[in-house]
């Protein structure tokens, strides 16, 4: 896993280095003053944090010339002005990120983009889908396919697994945004995962480890997402 961090401010490259190393402490992360400097470098990041304003060659202009050159690097700018965010979305920015960064929006965003990598590069074991989560300063590698369901508690999320429990600061909502097809967000406090499912009815839904609440206007989207999803199963079963 290889990060860069593209700016102009040696502070602000000192920052993201230091944090970027505390949360994800296996990757190799490479500062770069300019933009030249990163055009012309060796190795190519998997995910870039760049400034937009920079002398020569601004952080668009380099935007464009890597997607130009096919590179499918998972592209973060970070900005002090607002007014860039549009003409960022036309280079398919992952995220846009204003100055100061919060710790909080930093570590929420490295956690969509590590996901977004490993989504992409297939389930091979280590390499299957995951997120990395931090709490009391203790940085955890967990499994999508091992959370039976997510759970609203205050300002944490707590992630129920079959043997455990892990938790976090954070919101269900973008936790939700970010687990995609095979999660369903029955209740405001509870995400569940659809291949944990017992069984169900209008008044709640068990897991293979636990009980959750659904409320009155999820149900008939769960059930028509879940009948969905079963049927998928199946092909996939049978096509094997």
């Amino acid at each position: 896993m290889r990060i860069a961090v593209c700016d102009d401010d040696r502070r602000i490259r000192e920052i993201l280095l230091r944090e970027i190393s505390d949360y994800v402490p296996g990757a190799e992360v490479i500062c770069y003053k300019n933009g030249e400097d990163l055009l012309h470098a060796e190795l190519i990041p998997d995910i870039l944090f760049l400034d937009i304003e920079m002398p020569g060659i601004n952080g668009l202009k380099l935007a464009e010339r890597l997607r130009g050159n096919g590179m499918d690097i998972v592209i973060i700018f970070i900005s002090g002005e607002d007014k860039y965010v549009w003409q960022a979305f036309d280079v398919e920015a992952f995220q846009y990120l204003r100055k100061p960064i919060s710790k909080t929006d930093l570590t929420n965003t490295l956690e969509r983009a590590l996901l977004k990598l490993q989504n992409s590069r297939g389930e091979n074991d280590e390499d299957k889908p995951s997120m990395m989560i931090r709490y009391k300063g203790v940085s955890e590698k967990v499994f999508l396919s091992d959370i039976i369901y997510a759970e609203a508690c205050g300002r944490k999320v707590v992630l129920h697994r079959m043997n455990d429990q892990v938790e976090y600061y954070g919101k269900i909502s973008d936790l939700e945004m970010m687990l995609g097809g095979d999660f369903f967000r029955v209740h405001r406090a509870f995400l569940i995962n659809l291949k944990y499912v017992v069984r169900y009815g209008a008044d709640g839904i068990t897991l293979k480890k636990g009980n959750v609440s659904i409320s009155k206007a999820n149900y008939p989207l769960f059930v028509k997402r879940f009948l969905q999803y079963s049927a998928e199963k199946a092909v996939g079963e049978n096509d094997k």
